[in-house]
């Protein structure tokens, strides 16, 4: 085999590991949507974001961000993107999480932006694994949620 039916037959492979049936409805899924329809629509070029995810407890919210771990480790946010996320912040409603995953889509490093502060400024975890961004999850979610405790995680369940 050549090196491009070794990557798609490596693809496949992980797709059925990962119990994903429909491997081209993830990869459409996976990619940027292109809101070209809406040029023109704001000022400066400004096109919509999308949101990873996001959660809301008691007016507070945890906005979750995915990128490939090499981007994050070289700094390679795009600048809106930032923006963004350093707007959210100043609001002191938003706590931003963004997790850098391997090609497997393991959680493998992660920034913590949270505060008034500079956004110059993060918690920088590296390494970090799926268990611990799901415990910083679980410190966020008790901080905003006293009464809250977390489950332990499925496999962890005796």
């Amino acid at each position: 085999m050549n090196l491009h039916e070794d990557l798609i037959c490596d693809f496949l492979e992980g797709c059925y590991k990962a119990g994903i049936k429909d491997p081209l409805r993830f990869l459409i899924d996976k990619m940027p949507r292109t809101y070209g329809y809406l040029k023109g629509a704001f000022p400066r070029g400004i096109l919509p974001t999308d949101v990873d995810g996001e959660v809301e407890l008691n007016g507070s919210f945890l906005r979750l961000e995915f990128k490939h771990e090499s981007t994050l480790r070289n700094g390679h946010i795009p600048k809106g993107q930032k923006m963004l996320f350093d707007a959210l912040r100043r609001t002191g409603k938003f706590t931003i999480f963004i997790c850098g995953h391997d090609s497997s889509g393991l959680i493998t490093c992660m920034q913590i932006y949270s505060g008034y502060g500079d956004s110059s400024k993060f918690t920088w975890i590296d390494p970090c694994s799926n268990a611990d961004m799901r415990h910083f999850c679980s410190r966020w979610a008790k901080k905003y949620d006293p009464s809250f405790h977390a489950e332990p995680h499925p496999k962890q369940a005796g």
